[in-house]
């Protein structure tokens, strides 16, 4: 009798890190850059291509904390590029933005503008190429006011947030915001559970599993190792 073969990932029990009320523990399908398409055409707004777009609220509100506070040396990683604000509003201060977009208008808005100090990867964030994509780089501050507001399972979104804490310096920070924790994508395939939209309780409890503080200032949230 010959021996079964190792199951693939999604087949082993999932013992999940934090519990926010989601059902679909595991979707069974690894994460494309198009795995949205299909909720992309379905919205009459931008949803994923941002390159023609002023900032939303939520990513306004950390350019103006990106703009008043010191970035020189800072080592910068942005999920979900947009314009390329953070890029443009980093660059000459910080030591380098890398950004991540699922958009390909954004990755080539972000490639035309020829920021030397700027590295732009079309990639899905909760996909196992980005796991595994920067090894032991490490970053000062990590940008996403979308944590969860994409995330098609708890597996992946577990995958994602080990992914960011362990992105992080020792001090190194991610910002996030308010608006974004409370906006979850409802349309399409795979569309994402109600129990994705972020409170501060909830965003506490995902800090715990990683063993993160969080700490607030108005409708801006920080998460690191340092504690509040």
């Amino acid at each position: 009798m010959s021996t079964p073969l190792p199951s693939p990932a999604f087949d082993r029990p999932f013992r999940p890190r934090f519990h926010l009320g989601a059902t679909r523990m595991d979707c069974g399908e690894e994460p494309r850059v198009d795995s949205y398409d299909a909720a992309e055409q379905a919205t009459g707004w931008p949803l994923f291509d941002y390159s023609a777009c002023d900032p939303t609220i939520d990513q306004a509100a950390i350019n103006r904390w990106l703009a008043r506070s010191v970035l020189d040396g800072k080592d910068i990683l942005h999920i979900g590029a947009g314009n390329s604000s953070v890029a443009r509003l980093a660059s000459g201060r910080a030591n380098r933005v890398v950004a991540l977009t699922v958009s390909q208008a954004e990755f080539e808005h972000a490639r035309n503008l020829g920021l030397p100090d700027y590295a732009i990867h079309l990639m899905n964030k909760h996909a196992t190429a980005f796991a595994d994509r920067f090894g032991s780089d490490e970053f000062d501050l990590v940008l996403d006011n979308n944590l969860t507001s994409f995330v098609c399972c708890q597996r992946h979104a577990e995958r994602y947030l080990a992914t960011l804490t362990g992105l992080l310096k020792a001090d190194g920070t991610i910002v996030t915001h308010w608006a974004g924790m409370q906006w979850t994508l409802d349309v399409g395939v795979g569309d994402v559970e109600p129990a994705w939209q972020l409170d501060e309780t909830k965003l506490s409890s995902i800090a715990d599993a990683y063993d993160l503080h969080v700490r607030r200032e108005e409708d801006l949230f920080f998460l690191s190792r340092i504690p509040a």
